[in-house]
């Protein structure tokens, strides 16, 4: 199946609009920012837009990997997607910060040394634990894509050893990461663990597992895995595996009222992708679609960029400084329209050119 999935990419920009609004109304609202009225809570649950992604992701990658002759060619591959719009939009947002963020809202963002790292997709947690530095992301919202390249690693291991029981196999290895998760970061885990541990022990463990953040977030990939099997099959065991691990995600994000209530409005938009597709027909507009597609280096950019400008103007535009999120939104889809179609995927494709040749 080569022809895009239009209704994907329509997913892509409501997960986009998702991250974009926690960020510039939520997450530093009362520390960068604040507005004549409290918008956290109204968008505080757009964090869950990433997550959305993830569900994406493991939909098109499962899709996707039987396009590869091995291990080392699918990873090349994805590095070769990803790295072209991180390196300019890492760069721009170095560029920036130094030149404008005179408070000091990002001071990791100031340090060239944290831009060399981010364009490695390695988590910079992960150096400092081994060789005892203090590297961080260029933008906080990098964090996701060391997610991205673990599951490309796993993934892509487990379907070459068996592509008959990838679907098992990585349900398997989610499943347990969760436990392993759950044991090594909750309250109710540790109690248990140190019965069988030391403390030393629990706590290095621990560490390990808050690094590689791909036991947190790994089964959101598998209920994309099963996504796509219910989009091939429609088999009422996908349906009835999907729904159970949605409800499991569900439930390890909290038990809020509000939390449950978004979740179960996404799972309704993924089941309607489903078996009544017709009705987000509207996420199939060439427009949506095109922005769905360029979604990646919007949520490269957007972040630290739009926070530092949002707390300059807001003092010019007290009570309307709301105004400012809104333009920054469309000034980041423009930017992701004219960076895919002049950088991101003309480069990419030289470089392939070059790889594989």
């Amino acid at each position: 199946m080569s022809k895009r999935i239009d209704i994907l990419d329509g997913l892509r920009v409501v997960a986009i609009l998702m991250v974009i609004l926690y960020h510039y109304y939520s997450r530093y609202f009362g520390i960068h920012y604040s507005y004549s009225v409290n918008t956290k809570n109204v968008f505080h649950f757009g964090y869950l837009g990433v997550e959305l992604f993830f569900i994406i992701s493991g939909f098109v990658i499962t899709l996707t990997l039987d396009k590869s002759k091995d291990i080392f060619d699918f990873l090349k591959k994805r590095i070769i997607r990803l790295w072209p719009a991180m390196f300019l939009c890492s760069l721009l947002t170095f560029v920036f910060v130094i030149s404008f963020d005179h408070q000091l809202l990002f001071p990791g963002s100031h340090d060239f040394k944290n831009l060399l790292i981010s364009n490695t997709f390695i988590s910079p947690s992960l150096i400092n634990w081994i060789f005892n530095t203090q590297f961080s992301y260029t933008d906080g919202a990098y964090w996701s894509l060391w997610v991205e390249i673990s599951f490309y690693f796993i993934v892509s291991v487990l379907y070459f050893i068996s592509k008959k029981n990838l679907m098992r196999n990585y349900g398997l290895a989610a499943m347990f990461f969760v436990i392993v998760h759950f044991l090594f970061i909750s309250g109710t885990g540790k109690l248990v663990v140190t019965k069988i541990l030391s403390e030393d022990q629990y706590d290095v463990i621990r560490k390990f597992v808050t690094i590689f953040n791909i036991m947190e977030m790994g089964l959101w990939f598998y209920i994309g895995m099963q996504l796509l099997e219910m989009f091939r099959y429609r088999k009422i065991k996908n349906l009835l595996l999907f729904s159970a691990f949605f409800i499991v995600q569900t439930l390890l994000l909290g038990m809020g009222k509000e939390t449950l209530l978004f979740c179960f409005f996404v799972y309704i938009i993924l089941i309607m992708f489903i078996y009544s597709p017709h009705y987000l027909r509207f996420l199939e507009n060439p427009v949506i679609s095109r922005l769905g597609i360029c979604s990646y280096s919007v949520y490269l950019i957007h972040e630290n960029i739009g926070v530092i400008i949002i707390n300059k103007l807001s003092p010019y535009l007290v009570g309307f400084n709301w105004i400012v999120g809104v333009a920054l939104l469309i000034i980041c889809f423009i930017f992701g329209i004219y960076c895919y179609k002049y950088w991101e995927n003309p480069i990419s494709k030289k470089i392939k050119t070059l790889i594989f040749k």
